[in-house]
């Protein structure tokens, strides 16, 4: 799969098949992610992988899901499989720097398209009780939890498509397809100059 097919194939997963997902795959993932580019060439992320099944529960409920769906948070048996909780090592980022944002951008970026590559789904959560999960995974001060990735085998089919009179809001049809509107390119692309 070349890597436009991918970014065009990504999209967020919030149902999966309840198979784990081999270490080795998980490995590469992480690997895409560390090769993104970074601002100063700092390298401040971590990358926290946790795909023990007696922690997945304790780490599922530090998380919030997809307030615009009814069905949005994943039940049993639909649970990810594997979470990788990027961190920011403030030994390395100092007091004073703001561009981990930026970093972790591309290196969530990569891992996801990294992940569809490898037949996964992944879902970013932003929505995350950084304090709870620092706790359930004993993380360190050193770090700030930044954001988590969800991965797993999707258990459902989410599509994009273009948005319909201004909506961007997602929904689910009758057959349980997600449908994600997403801005036509002809609305959010300006050449040369704004019009």
């Amino acid at each position: 799969m070349n890597v436009y097919d991918a970014i065009l194939q990504r999209r967020a997963i919030r149902k999966y098949k309840q198979r784990p997902i081999p270490e080795e795959t998980l490995r590469k993932l992480v690997n895409a992610a560390r090769l993104a580019p970074q601002a100063r060439n700092l390298q401040p992320l971590k990358y926290l992988v946790v795909n023990d099944p007696k922690l997945l529960d304790d780490v599922f409920a530090c998380t919030r899901w997809a307030a615009q769906l009814s069905d949005g948070t994943p039940k049993d048996g639909e649970r990810p499989t594997a979470y990788v909780v990027l961190l920011v090592d403030k030994e390395i980022v100092g007091s004073d720097y703001k561009g981990y944002d930026i970093d972790a951008g591309a290196a969530g970026a990569n891992l996801m398209l990294a992940a569809v590559g490898e037949g996964l789904g992944s879902c970013w959560i932003g929505s995350v009780d950084r304090e709870r999960l620092r706790a359930v995974l004993q993380i360190p001060d050193r770090y700030i939890v930044h954001t988590m990735i969800s991965l797993g085998y999707p258990a459902e089919k989410s599509v994009a498509e273009d948005a319909v009179d201004g909506s961007v809001r997602y929904y689910r049809d009758a057959s349980g397809t997600l449908h994600v509107p997403k801005r036509p390119l002809d609305e959010v692309m300006f050449l040369n100059e704004l019009s």
